[in-house]
C-alpha cells in the first residue's frame, strides 16, 4: 500500500500530444468542493476538467490520459430499474477496460463505503469490486478505507491512501468570530453548537435535535445552529423552529458557512454510518473541534481530546453526555482544543493529494 508519504513525489503527466489531460466524473463541483480544489492543484501538472468515459476513450488515442471517477453510482444514476443500472454498468466497465487497454490509467476515490442512497446493493456492491480490481489507483481517505479496498479485492500496491484535505479554502473566512455571533444574536458568553451538512438518512439529525432540547433545559445558554449544505440562494437568515436553535433553511449560500463555523464552539456531526467527511475537513479546517460517534473511520482521522469528543454510537444518551461536558469546558481548555483542531485540519492539502495521484499514476 501507498501512502502519502510514500508517494509525495510530483511527476508530469505527459505524451507526445503534450501536456496530459486529467478528466474527472461525475462533475459535482456546483454542490461540493472537492474537485475544484483537487482541479487547481493539479493545474500545471495536467490539464484537470470534467469529463465522461467517452470523452476519456477519445482523448487517449491523442495523449496520455487519466479518468479519475469519484462517486461511481452517477454511473448509473439516470437508470430507472435495475436491470437498467445493470446494463448501463456492465457497459461502463467494459468502456473503461478499453480505456486501460489503450493506455489510459484509471483512479478510483472510493468516498463511501457504499452509496448513501444505495437503490441496487447487489450490483453497487459488484461494481465497486470491479472497479478495486481494474483501477490502476485507488485512493481513500483512511484506515478503514484501506481496508474496505482490500476486502474489494484492490491489490495492495495499487491502494493509495491521503486523507481527505483542508476544504476550508473554498469558502469566504473573513470575518470575527464574534462578528459571525453577532450575525446570529448570539452573547459572547453561550455555548454554541452547530450542524453543518446535508440532511440525509446516513446522519442522526433527530438524535442531535432531542440531545439539544435535553440540553438547553439544564443550560439555558446553550446554543445550536442547523445548516443545511446543499448550496445556493436563501432569502431568510435563518428560522427559529425552537428557543435557541438557528435553522438556516436548506439552501445556504457559501458566504455564509463561515458565519456558521465561526459563531460555534463545538461542531456536531451525528452520524449513522460514514466514510470520509467533508463537513469534518470543513470544520477542523475552521479550527472548530468536533463531536462525533465513535465510529471506525472518524477516529481513524481525529485524535479525541484533543481536536474532538466522542460519543458511543450505540449510547442512546452518548452525545448529550458529551455536549454537556462541552459546556462544562473551561475557555482555556475550548481554546487549546480550537488550536489543535486547526492543527488537524490543516495538515493535508490539496496540493499534497495533487502530488501523490501523480507520482501514483506514474508508476
Amino acid at each position: 500500500m501507498n501512502d502519502m508519504h510514500a508517494v509525495a513525489g510530483s511527476r508530469r503527466v505527459v505524451s507526445k500530444g503534450g501536456e496530459g489531460v486529467w478528466l474527472f466524473f461525475p462533475d459535482y463541483r456546483g454542490s461540493v468542493p472537492y474537485q475544484t480544489l483537487l482541479a487547481d492543484a493539479l493545474a500545471g501538472q495536467a490539464e484537470a476538467i470534467p469529463g465522461s468515459i467517452d470523452m476519456a476513450l477519445a482523448a487517449v488515442a491523442r495523449r496520455q490520459t487519466v479518468f479519475h471517477l469519484h462517486w461511481e453510482d452517477a454511473l448509473y444514476a439516470d437508470a430507472g430499474s435495475e436491470a437498467e443500472a445493470a446494463a448501463v454498468i456492465l457497459d461502463s466497465l467494459d468502456r473503461l477496460s478499453a480505456f486501460r487497454t489503450q493506455g489510459g490509467r484509471l483512479v478510483w476515490t472510493m468516498h463511501n463505503a457504499a452509496p448513501h442512497e444505495d437503490r441496487f446493493p447487489s450490483i453497487s456492491l459488484g461494481l465497486r469490486q470491479e472497479l478495486a480490481r481494474i483501477a490502476d489507483v485507488v485512493h481513500v481517505h483512511c484506515r478503514t478505507g484501506v481496508e474496505l479496498a482490500l476486502g474489494l479485492g484492490t491489490p495492495e500496491e495499487r491502494v493509495v491512501l491521503v486523507p481527505i484535505p483542508d476544504l476550508s479554502p473554498a469558502y469566504p473566512d473573513d470575518i470575527t468570530d464574534a462578528a459571525a455571533r453577532r450575525y446570529f444574536r448570539f452573547g459572547p458568553t453561550e455555548t454554541v453548537f452547530a450542524y453543518i451538512g446535508a440532511n440525509r438518512g446516513y446522519k442522526d439529525v433527530s438524535r442531535l435535535y432531542d440531545s439539544f432540547v435535553a440540553l438547553k433545559a439544564l443550560f439555558p445558554e446553550a446554543r445550536l445552529v442547523m445548516a443545511g449544505r446543499q448550496g445556493g440562494y436563501f432569502e431568510q437568515r435563518y428560522l427559529e423552529p425552537e428557543p435557541g436553535i438557528r435553522l438556516i433553511p436548506p439552501f445556504i449560500d457559501d458566504a455564509v458557512v463561515q458565519y456558521v463555523l465561526r459563531a460555534a464552539d463545538f461542531v456536531v456531526l451525528p452520524y449513522r454510518r460514514i466514510l470520509t467527511s467533508g463537513a469534518l475537513s470543513l470544520a477542523l479546517g475552521f479550527g472548530r473541534p468536533a463531536i462525533v460517534p465513535d465510529l471506525p473511520a472518524l477516529l481513524d482521522v481525529l485524535r479525541p481530546g484533543e481536536d474532538s469528543l466522542i460519543y458511543r454510537a450505540d449510547d442512546g444518551g452518548g452525545l448529550l453526555q458529551v455536549m454537556i461536558e462541552a459546556v462544562e469546558l473551561p475557555a482555556a481548555e475550548r481554546l487549546r482544543m480550537r488550536e489543535q483542531a486547526l492543527q488537524s485540519g490543516r495538515r493535508v492539502d490539496f496540493g499534497m493529494l495533487a502530488n501523490s495521484l501523480l507520482a501514483a499514476v506514474s508508476h
